[in-house]
Formats: structure tokens, C-alpha cells, sequence
């Protein structure tokens, strides 16, 4: 028999010589996952701080624990200790938090947060090769290709560009534990998703694991959704596939929309209030213009050629291998099975070309604009992964064939001299993290006492935000071990100005504007303590406050989180204005003088007051002359809550009171225990206006209604599909029934 005949058609041949060669591609999938539980035990074996985007993760976990315990908002609780605060989870996937803090709840086990999302992490890692070889045999393919697919997941390696591979996840990379979620969930979800189109069956499971990936990672659940668009039109290739014909490409796309539709039901309850409010969404003027726009065909083919978008770093084995399984789908053509993974490789290759090359087509595609359209490359690993396995298996198939097990000697040895390698620089990789984890261990434990000591100082002092450098100035060399000092102190949940970990926040890029020689910013920001090198010198009002070991901490005199302050000046206009005119007023002497314009974005409700355009604030600050007048009054006395703010205010004028906390809609204020409008003031506060006299104030994050009605009717969606998909004969033949009983009654009337 030929070889390619043999080559991935399903299970080996039925003889009875070959029955244990069912255990060896289980071997596969347990070598890779064992593989990957020993190299990467240092995740979880070596207790360290992070230093990566982990330090967010750990924030908004410790958030979801919080929500959960006060059982409100659990779905949108603010989180006070990022970007100047913000509504993380109102604009961002949150299913990685919710599930942990759900599942301690639930137990009633006490564990670290540290632990909890280290341990996760490490699960998810390690486990990466058995959703891969579920996936592959779900799409069709033979023990041995989805073996091997799995064999090679842990082996991707590129120049820190956020794909499938360790390098996004582990302590030494980018610490992406969201996008590791969904890396998790997108095989299975493609696969099930995938298996509706074909079958026009399976739409709960589908719809279930296409919704948590999108939760758990907008993007990959968009990547799904791209990769199933085209394999719905597969079958208009015609001729070429297996007698399939364009009706059934019309069928598929109507099981496409129908599977979209019931996605979009079930997570409604997040993307509906996502796009009513994206005004309010960040696109950060710090990140590099390349994760919106990437690199173009010719650096990304050049790159695929030299091996490194799968083989950063060493012989490029995978991407060899890669394109043998691409050289076999062609042959292949005629099997659907075959033109899945090619359709995914290409299309996500294609797209990774990015705006150099396809301009401004790319916004035809869904929010187009705001993409960061380079985690299009998981789209390439992934179909790389499928390829790999496909033309892995080459040996293999051929030597099931032969009646002699003997035979199985070649694909085996061919499979060692070829991973070994690979896995081995792998190794050397996952070693160094772990070297390097152990050296931070070390310098941590030798200034334990001292850190310690500072972080209790800092939890005694009254509230007010922590400075400890920024990543552009001194702050990045600020370090124990590895680890920034500004990461140390965000670990406790400390509300820290500085590092950018998120930028949807509008204050995010106007943080990084902060100027430590000019005390109206320290107040501004409510920098009231800041952390530094024992050694390094700041202006007088910034005053020392307790040394520890080679630590110092200060203290500046602010205002705290509110303020009085005057608001003459009103703007409104795009959300793309925002950046240039609150940076113009930054760099201004309105700060100095407490003058804070109010914002109202295109689009926004409220009361039609005069108001300068957003477009044209450059040149309307440069000409305001606001002096500081009178004393506005005092805030003698303020405290904060879990998604609440309280003030207690003496006014002498009619002011604006600011709360130093990023603006949105879902804040509502309270004075005197009377609901009051809120307004959005320069860079991106909450005010409220007050007149003389003596105010009690609340101001409180609180989601819409429309939210929870949405989280009940996803719910109730889910369990109709399951109700639908378990009765679907009975309830067809009901349906037949009665169009067959009312055509009868219209023949004879």
C-alpha cells in the first residue's frame, strides 16, 4: 500500500500486531506533559516576586477574591491599585480571575493569591499538550498526528512576540496569564466550533467553550471566530474537496451566524457594556506602534524563512517540520481534514503581515482599528502546531503499514534525533528561568527584614498613593534581583503610581508624565509617599521619613484622594483629543492653580453647556489665565472602601470636590445622601459640584442594571441550548407537526 494512503487517515489499521501501538501515542502526550510539569516546576518550587504582568493578574485576582466575599459586582468591582484605578474588569476578560476565586469560595480553603495564580499558571502550562492532541483528534485527525502535535507544543520559541510558548508565560518572560487561559481553551473551542459547522450539532458545548475563551482572551476568542469564518468556506472549493458542494458552504455560514449569535447571547453581559463604554477605553500612546500595525510580508516571511517565528535561537527543526505538513495537506487536498489547518496557518500568516501590507483593509475586520494585531501569531503557532503534528507523523504512518513492529524502530529513532535536540534548548531555557528566579529568591531573603518592615510602615501610614521610580527613570534600576521595587510594592496591593502594567485606563498615559521636582503634581496624583534608594535626593517638600536597610521612605503633605477645586473650562470631542489636550494641561499652570476643565466625549449625554472643542484644548490652554482666587474650603476628613469613596468637606465657594481616581460612568456620587451628576475633569477625575456650607460626600462605583439583567440572561441561554440539543428530534418532530397542521388548515380555508 502506498505510503501517503496510510498517512493520518485515523486510527492504526485493525490487526492485531497492532494493538499496542495504541499505548504509543498516549506515551507521547504523557512524555510532553510530564516533560513539561519537571521544567517547570521552578514556577511553583521557587517562591519570588513577580516581575512581569503578573503583577496586574495578581491585583485583579485579589479584586475578584474581594467581590466574591462581599457578593456584589463580583463581574465589575473596581480596582483601586492600577492606573490610578479603574474598572478592569468592565473593559477586560476576567473569567482567569473569577474561575480561581470561585473555586476557593467554594472550597472554603484558604490560599496565598501568590499560590493560587502560580499554581494555575503552571497547571494550565503544563496541561497545554492535552487540549492540543483533543483538538487535533476532534478535527479529524489520527492518533499518531494529534500525538505529535501535542509533542510539539511546549517547543515553539520566538523573540518575545507573545505566541504560543513559554516565553509568554514563565517568570523570566511576559507573564501573559490570561492569554495562557485562552491558549488553553482555543484548540477545543476550534475544534467544537469547527464540528458544528460540519455537523450542525453540538451547539452547547461549542457555544460554552467558544464563550470562556473569549472571556478568558478577547482576542483568541477572535481568532477563533476568524479561523472559522474561512473553514466555513472550505467546501467552496468544490472539486477539490470531497464531492461537497456550494450548498453546503451557504449551510455552514447560516451555522456560523447561528453559533456567533448564541457566543455573543452567552457573554453579553461583558461585551454589551464593552461597547457602550469603549469611549472610556484606552489606546495607549506608549505602546509601540507595531502591536496595532506589526511588521509587513517581507520582515515576517524573512523572519518565517530564518526559523524564528517557531525556532528563535536554534536549527530551525519546527518550522522544517511545519512546512513538510503543509507540503502534506497540499497532497492531501481532496480530504477536508487536510485544508483545516492550512486554512488557519495561512489566513493567520496572512493577517500577521499586518497594515504595512494590507493598509487600511485590515479595518474592515471587527474593531479593526484597535487590534493589537501582532497576537495574530497565536493563529500562526497554532496552525503550526496541527502542521507539525501532520508531518511528524510521516514516518510513523508509514511504518504502520508494514506488518512487523520492528518497523516502528525508524519513526521512533527519526522522532528521538529530531525533538531531542529541541527539547534539550527548551530545557536550557526553562533552567536559566529557574537560576534566575532563585537568584531574586536570594536578594529578597537578604533584605526580607527591611522590605518587610517598610511594607507593614506603609500599611500603618493613612492612604494616599506609593512612587518608586517609573520604567523610563531611575525606578528601572531600582531592583531587588531582578524584580523592579515598584513590583514589589504593587505585590501587596498597594496603590502604586508608576509602571504602566495596564493602559486601558485614560489616566494610564498621564501617569508616566509625572514630574518628582514639582509639588502641585505629587498632589495632583496624590503621591504621598514615595520609596527610593537611601542615596538619591529629592526637593525639600518630599520629607524623609524611616530608613530601612538601603530603602528610604517619604512622605509629601497632599490633600489626599479628594480636592477642591474650580472648573470653568469645559471641553468636548473624540476620545483621540483626550491624550494631546490632558497632556497640554499637565505641562500648563492650570495644575499649579487647581483648575481642572470637565470632558464630555462625542456622544455623551448631559446638559448642552458651552463647550470648546477637545480638537483645539492645545490652544486653549495655552491662552487660559485662570488665577488660584480665594481658598475653596478643606477636606478634613476622607476614607475608601472596597468600589467606594468618602469625604467629609467644608466649603467657603462654590468649587468642584475631585476625586484623584480615573473617571467613568459607573461612578455615582452622593452629597448629602442626594444622588448628584458627576463630571468627567481634567486629566480623567470624577467631580462633583458643590456649593458652600458642610458636605458629607459618597462617591461609589456601582455597575449598571443592564449588566446583571445580562448575566441572567446569558445563564438562562445556556441552559435553552442544552434544553434544545438534548430534545432536538422531539421538538423537530413537533415543529414538522405543526407547519404540516397549519398548511392543512390553509388548504382548506
Amino acid at each position: 500500500m502506498a505510503l501517503l494512503d496510510f498517512l493520518n487517515d485515523g486510527d492504526p489499521p485493525e490487526k492485531p500486531v497492532h494493538r499496542l501501538v495504541a499505548l504509543i501515542p498516549l506515551a507521547m502526550v504523557l512524555f510532553a506533559v510530564a516533560y513539561n510539569f519537571y521544567s517547570l516546576y521552578p514556577e511553583v518550587g521557587i517562591q519570588v516576586l513577580d516581575l512581569n504582568d503578573r503583577v496586574l493578574h495578581l491585583a485583579a485576582l485579589d479584586r475578584a477574591s474581594i467581590a466574591l466575599d462581599l457578593g456584589t459586582g463580583f463581574t465589575d468591582p473596581w480596582l483601586d491599585s492600577i492606573g490610578m484605578g479603574y474598572p478592569l474588569f468592565h473593559h477586560y476578560q476576567h473569567l482567569p480571575y473569577l474561575a480561581p476565586a470561585l473555586v476557593q469560595a467554594i472550597s472554603m480553603e484558604s490560599f496565598e493569591l501568590s499560590d493560587r495564580l502560580i499554581w494555575t499558571n503552571y497547571l494550565l502550562l503544563a496541561l497545554f499538550p492535552i487540549p492540543v492532541y483533543w483538538g487535533m483528534r476532534r478535527f479529524g485527525f489520527g492518533r499518531f498526528p494529534a500525538a505529535l502535535g501535542s509533542l510539539i507544543a511546549p517547543l515553539i520559541a520566538t523573540n518575545g512576540l507573545f505566541g504560543l510558548e513559554f516565553g509568554s508565560y514563565i517568570w523570566r518572560g511576559q507573564g501573559l496569564y490570561t492569554q495562557l487561559w485562552g491558549t488553553f481553551l482555543l484548540p477545543p473551542a476550534l475544534a467544537l466550533g469547527y464540528g458544528v459547522l460540519r455537523q450542525g450539532r453540538g451547539y452547547f458545548w461549542a457555544t460554552l467553550l467558544l464563550g470562556a475563551t473569549m472571556m478568558s482572551h478577547l482576542l483568541l476568542g477572535y481568532i477563533a471566530f476568524l479561523a472559522m469564518s474561512v473553514l466555513s468556506l472550505i467546501p467552496a472549493m468544490g472539486a477539490w474537496t470531497s464531492g461537497v458542494t456550494l450548498p453546503e458552504v451557504r449551510r455552514r455560514i447560516m451555522r456560523l451566524a447561528l453559533l456567533s449569535a448564541l457566543v455573543f447571547a452567552v457573554t453579553s453581559y461583558f461585551i454589551a457594556p464593552f461597547l457602550i463604554d469603549s469611549s472610556y477605553l484606552n489606546r495607549s500612546v506608549w505602546e509601540v506602534a507595531s502591536k496595532y500595525d506589526i511588521y509587513g510580508y517581507e520582515l515576517v516571511l524573512g523572519t518565517l524563512l530564518k526559523g524564528d517565528l517557531f525556532d528563535f535561537g536554534r536549527l530551525p527543526v519546527v518550522t522544517i517540520l511545519a512546512a513538510v505538513g503543509l507540503a502534506v495537506c497540499f497532497r492531501r487536498w481532496k480530504d477536508e481534514r487536510f485544508c483545516a489547518p492550512v486554512a488557519i496557518f495561512v489566513l493567520f500568516l496572512l493577517l500577521y503581515f499586518g497594515r504595512p501590507t494590507w493598509g487600511p483593509l485590515l479595518n474592515l475586520l471587527p474593531m479593526g482599528q484597535d487590534l493589537h494585531l501582532h497576537r495574530f501569531i497565536a493563529g500562526v503557532h497554532l496552525g503550526g502546531i496541527f502542521l507539525v503534528g501532520i508531518g511528524l507523523s510521516l514516518s510513523w504512518q508509514w511504518a504502520l503499514s508494514r506488518s512487523n513492529l520492528r518497523a516502528l524502530v525508524v519513526p521512533a529513532v527519526i522522532t528521538v534525533l529530531v525533538l531531542v535536540p529541541v527539547y534539550i534548548e527548551r530545557g536550557s531555557y526553562l533552567a536559566q528561568n529557574g537560576r534566575w528566579m532563585d537568584e531574586s529568591r536570594q536578594a529578597f531573603q537578604q533584605e526580607q527584614q527591611d522590605i518587610d518592615g517598610l511594607l507593614e510602615k506603609l500599611a500603618a501610614l493613612p492612604p494616599g498613593r506609593v512612587y518608586a521610580g517609573l520604567a523610563g527613570n531611575w525606578g528601572s534600576e531600582y531592583r531587588v534581583g531582578a524584580v523592579p521595587m515598584y513590583a514589589v510594592l504593587s505585590g501587596p496591593g498597594l496603590d502604586m503610581l508608576g509602571y504602566l502594567y495596564h493602559a486601558l485606563s485614560l489616566n494610564g498615559d498621564i501617569q508616566v508624565l509625572f514630574d518628582e521636582t514639582l509639588f502641585e503634581q505629587y498632589n495632583l496624583f496624590n503621591v504621598r509617599y514615595v520609596v527610593a534608594p537611601a542615596d538619591r535626593d529629592f526637593p525639600e517638600f518630599v520629607q524623609p521619613l524611616q530608613e530601612f536597610g538601603r530603602h528610604r521612605l517619604y512622605e509629601v503633605a497632599t490633600t489626599g484622594y479628594f480636592d477642591l477645586v474650580g472648573s470653568e473650562l469645559s471641553f468636548r470631542g473624540e476620545k483621540k483629543g483626550f491624550y494631546p489636550a490632558a497632556s497640554t494641561w499637565l505641562a500648563s499652570g492650570l495644575p499649579g492653580v487647581k483648575h481642572h476643565p470637565s470632558i464630555k466625549f462625542q456622544g455623551e449625554s448631559g446638559d448642552a453647556e458651552p463647550a470648546f472643542l477637545l480638537s483645539n484644548a492645545e490652544n486653549v490652554i495655552g491662552q487660559a489665565q485662570t488665577p488660584a482666587g480665594p481658598a475653596r474650603g478643606h477636606v478634613y476628613a476622607e476614607a475608601s472602601g472596597s468600589n467606594i469613596y468618602l469625604a467629609e468637606v467644608s466649603v467657603e465657594r462654590e468649587s468642584v470636590l475631585m476625586l484623584k481616581s480615573t473617571y467613568h460612568p459607573n461612578w455615582h456620587a452622593y452629597v448629602d445622601d442626594m444622588e448628584v451628576k458627576t463630571v468627567m475633569l481634567m486629566p480623567s477625575y470624577i467631580g462633583v459640584k458643590l456649593a458652600p456650607g458642610d458636605h458629607a460626600v459618597r462617591m461609589e462605583y456601582r455597575p449598571r442594571p443592564l449588566r446583571g439583567i445580562l448575566l441572567v440572561a446569558s445563564l438562562f441561554v445556556l441552559a435553552l441550548i442544552a434544553l434544545v440539543e438534548r430534545h432536538r428530534e422531539r421538538i423537530s418532530l413537533w415543529l414538522t407537526g405543526l407547519i404540516s397542521d397549519r398548511l392543512a388548515a390553509l388548504r382548506k380555508g
